[in-house]
Order: C-alpha cells, then sequence, then structure tokens
C-alpha cells in the first residue's frame, strides 16, 4: 500500500496540469464518483472508483473495465458523501498521509462538509485540501508549513478555543495566545520566508495557505 492516498471529487477543478504534478507515481488514488473525470482529464487511471454512481458516465465505466480500476457502488440513499466513503476506504489502507482534490465548488454545503471532514482524520495522518490557489491543513498540535514569501496563512478555529498559539516564520507572531472560535483574528497572515510553524496546546483549527 502506497503511504499517500489521492482523493478525487467531483467539485472544481480547472487546471489539471498544476493537480497532476502533484501527484506521485506511487500514490494510491481513489475517486469519488464523478471525480473520475477529473482523473482522467490529468491522463491518471485512479485504483479505485467509488460512491452511487450518479455522475459517472456508462461509457466511462464500460472503458475502464479492462484497466487496474476497481468500482465499489452504493444506493443513493444512504448516510454518508461519496468523499466520505472514499475517505473511510483510504482509512483502512493506513496511510500517512491523504490529500484532497475536487472536493470544493458551487454547492457549499458539500465543501464545508468536506472540509469538516479533516477534523475525522486520526492525528499522525497528514492531511490536506487542495485547489489551485488554496490549500487546508488541520491543526491538532504542530503544523509544518512549505511556501513562498508572501503567500496568506489564517488559523480558523474549528473548536471554542485554541489555547497556547505560537507562530513561527509568519509576519505577525503569536506567542502562546488565546484565539476563539468566530473570531477573525488569525486571517490573513503572511509567510516571511520558504518555511512557517503553528503550534498549540488545546484545540482544533483549520489552516489555509493561499497564493497569487
Amino acid at each position: 500500500m502506497s503511504k499517500r492516498c489521492i482523493i478525487i471529487a467531483n467539485g472544481d477543478i480547472n487546471d489539471y496540469k498544476q493537480h497532476s504534478s502533484m501527484i506521485e507515481e506511487t500514490d494510491f488514488i481513489v475517486c469519488a464518483d464523478g471525480g473520475i473525470r477529473h482523473a482522467l482529464g490529468m491522463g491518471i487511471i485512479p485504483h479505485v472508483v467509488m460512491g452511487d454512481f450518479d455522475s459517472l458516465l456508462p461509457e466511462v465505466k464500460s472503458a475502464l473495465s479492462e484497466t487496474r480500476c476497481q468500482f465499489y457502488e452504493y444506493p443513493e440513499e444512504k448516510d454518508m458523501t461519496d468523499t466520505e466513503l472514499a475517505l473511510s476506504y483510504c482509512l483502512e489502507k493506513d496511510p500517512e498521509e491523504i490529500i484532497f482534490m475536487g472536493v470544493l465548488g458551487t454547492r457549499y454545503d458539500h465543501s464545508l462538509a468536506n472540509i469538516l471532514l479533516l477534523a475525522e482524520i486520526p492525528s499522525g495522518i497528514r492531511v490536506k485540501i487542495i485547489n489551485e490557489q488554496n490549500e487546508i491543513m488541520l491543526l491538532k498540535e504542530k503544523l509544518y508549513l512549505q511556501g513562498e514569501p508572501g503567500d496568506i496563512v489564517s488559523i480558523i478555529p474549528i473548536s471554542r478555543e485554541l489555547t497556547g498559539v505560537t507562530t513561527g516564520g509568519l509576519k505577525y507572531m503569536l506567542r502562546n495566545e488565546t484565539l476563539y472560535l468566530g473570531s477573525s483574528r488569525s486571517i490573513s497572515n503572511e509567510m516571511v520566508g520558504y518555511e512557517a510553524t503553528i503550534e498549540i496546546k488545546e484545540g482544533l483549527a483549520l489552516v489555509i495557505r493561499a497564493w497569487d
């Protein structure tokens, strides 16, 4: 089993070249239903496609029947989204890292639910959502960031409070601070170099790195 899983969903991906450059040959690739269109757009045959297949064209499934790709079909009326099904499948493979692509889009309910899936991933597994101009990561204890000087970094609490917030490599430094759910205090910080760190003592947060 690969140490890294890529989950490709049916949301927005506008730059296939950029996304495909982030995928390595050894990655294990799972498509959530219509996410297969993005995989094929990147010239990639996934290992698994799963979901209720309401977005999967029959001719696509037929064309992939002679490849390595496996299909797992679920009822349309179910208690999990296709993306959550794909995540559950990947977690069974005991990966070290999970990267989500195509999980954001015009359906805000799906976008928000997909972002909050990060909170369900066990500690010790690196995880992020990426699109053309953002990456979203989960902060539980300590997070290392790599990027470019000037990249925007925002810390968004998703627990009632974050305690002991300490940053390094950011323009506006925090030292053992407390941040609260709903506050915008930690929005739009900036990287001053190519690396940054964010550390907390208690709580849970999303960290978003954005670039032009």
